[in-house]
C-alpha cells in the first residue's frame, strides 16, 4: 500500500524561500522593521537573510538540512512502501532556523522555514562568500558579517560559523551588538604584554593538549580587576567543535560554540553545578568565581580526569592564588597556568601578567614564575 503524502514540497527557489520566512516571522510577531526586496539568487538570499536577521532581533540563526526518514503511517507502512519491509530511502530536510531572546525564560523562541534541499548548497556557498570565510587565516572555519554594512563600529556583528558535511555547509551566524563585544574581546585586546596575548588565544584556539592533562588555568586578582572579562575572552576564543560548560555568576551576551552556561548565586551553588558538569563529560568547564575550597578541589579534580579548567580566583598576587589551590590539592602539585590582574589605584589602568608553574631547583616542589615565551624550533 502507497501512503501518499499531503505535505507540500518546500519551496525551492530564493523568492520563495524569503517571502515564506517573512511570513513565518509576521505570524511569531517578529516581522522585521524593514524588509529587502526579494531575492531572486542565493547570493542576494544570503545578504537579505543577514538584513531581515539585524532588522528582526535575531540572536542567532542557522542555514542547515539533515537526512531524515519518511514516518510510518497508521498501517505500520512507510511513504512509498508496498509492504515489503524495505528500508526507506533517506529524505533531505533544509531549512532556516532563527532564534530570539525572551525575557520570560532562559529558552529561546525560534522561527523556521523550509526549503528545498537542491537550494542548501548554493546557499551555503553564497553565505560562506558574504561573510568573507577564512578571510583570517587563524579562523578558516568562521567570517563576519557588519550591520549596516560598512560600518567601522555597526550597530550589530554576526560572528559566522561554517560546518562542511555531505550535503552542503551548515552555517550559524550570532549577531552581537556593541555591549556583547565589549564583554567578548579578542584574548589579543586585553592588556597582556603582546606575546604573552598571541600565546594565550592560541593556547585556546588550537585548543593546548596541556589544557586536558590537568594543567588548570587560574584567573586571580583582585575583585573589578577583569577577570569575568578575560574568562569570556577565553571562551570566545575556543573553536566551534568543542563542547564548553561555564557557571556564571553575571551572564552577558551570547557565546559562540557549543557553549553552555549555567548561572549559578544564591540560588544554585557552585559546588551542585560543577557536579552536574562532570557528569555531563565536557571538554572545557569555566568557573566565574570561586569562593571555598571545596568548590576548588571539585575543580581541580575535574582537571586530574580530563577536562581542561578555567576559574577566577580573588587574589593579591598569583603566588597567594596557587597556594590557594596547593591547599586545596595537599600533596599534588599541579603545572598551572595563571594569568594576573590588577589596577592602578590612582589612575584606574588595568594591566594583566602570564605566569606559570616550574619545578624548583631540587624539584620537590613548584613555584610561580613569569611565564616566557619558547625559544624558537631550530630547522
Amino acid at each position: 500500500m502507497t501512503t501518499v503524502s499531503l505535505t507540500p514540497e518546500p519551496p525551492s527557489t530564493p523568492a520563495a524561500v524569503f517571502a515564506g520566512l517573512l511570513t513565518q516571522l509576521a505570524e511569531a510577531g517578529r516581522a522585521p522593521s524593514e524588509a529587502p526586496a526579494s531575492p531572486s539568487t542565493p547570493e542576494a538570499l544570503a545578504v537579505a537573510l543577514f538584513e531581515v536577521a539585524a532588522r528582526a532581533g535575531v540572536a542567532l540563526f542557522s542555514v542547515w538540512a539533515e537526512e531524515a526518514y519518511a514516518a510510518a503511517g497508521a498501517d505500520g507502512d512507510v511513504d512509498g512502501d508496498e509492504g515489503g519491509g524495505a528500508v526507506p530511502e533517506p529524505r533531505v530536510d533544509a531549512g532556516i532556523s532563527l532564534f530570539f531572546d525572551t525575557e520570560a525564560s532562559a529558552e529561546q523562541v525560534a522561527v523556521r522555514q523550509s526549503m528545498a534541499s537542491t537550494l542548501y548548497r548554493p546557499l551555503g556557498q553564497a553565505l560562506a562568500a558574504h561573510a568573507r570565510r577564512g578571510e583570517d587565516p587563524k579562523l578558516p572555519q568562521r567570517g563576519v558579517v557588519s550591520f549596516p554594512a560598512g560600518a567601522v563600529d555597526p550597530d550589530l556583528e554576526f560572528r559566522v560559523s561554517f560546518r562542511d558535511h555531505a550535503l552542503g555547509t551548515w552555517t550559524s551566524a550570532l549577531a552581537r551588538d556593541r555591549e556583547t563585544r565589549l564583554a567578548f574581546p579578542r584574548v589579543t585586546s586585553l592588556p597582556l604584554p603582546a606575546d604573552a596575548g598571541a600565546f594565550l588565544e592560541a593556547y585556546f584556539r588550537g585548543p593546548s593538549g596541556a589544557l586536558f592533562q590537568g594543567q588548570p588555568v587560574l584567573l586571580t586578582g583582585a575583585s573589578r580587576t577583569g577577570r569575568s572579562t578575560t574568562l569570556r575572552a577565553l571562551m570566545d576564543a575556543l573553536p566551534d567543535s568543542v563542547r564548553a560548560l561555564a557557571a556564571v555568576e553575571e551572564p552577558k551576551g551570547v557565546t559562540g560554540g557549543a557553549i553552555g552556561r549555567v548561572r549559578v548565586g544564591q540560588g544554585m551553588a557552585l559546588v551542585q553545578v560543577v557536579r552536574s558538569f562532570l557528569r555531563q563529560d565536557p571538554d572545557f568547564i569555566f568557573a566565574d568565581e570561586v569562593r571555598t575550597l571545596e568548590e576548588l578541589q571539585l575543580l581541580c579534580n575535574g582537571a586530574l580526569t580530563g577536562h581542561a579548567m578555567v576559574c577566577v580566583l580573588e587574589a593579591a598576587t598569583p603566588e597567594d592564588g596557587y597556594a590557594w589551590m596547593t591547599e586545596a590539592m595537599p600533596g599534588m602539585p599541579m603545572q598551572s597556568l595563571l594569568v594576573h590582574h590588577t589596577r592602578d589605584a590612582t589612575t584606574g589602568a588595568l594591566t594583566m601578567s602570564l605566569h606559570e608553574t616550574q619545578p624548583t631547583e631540587d624539584g620537590g616542589a613548584l613555584r610561580v614564575v613569569p611565564w616566557t615565551p619558547a625559544p624558537p624550533v631550530r630547522t
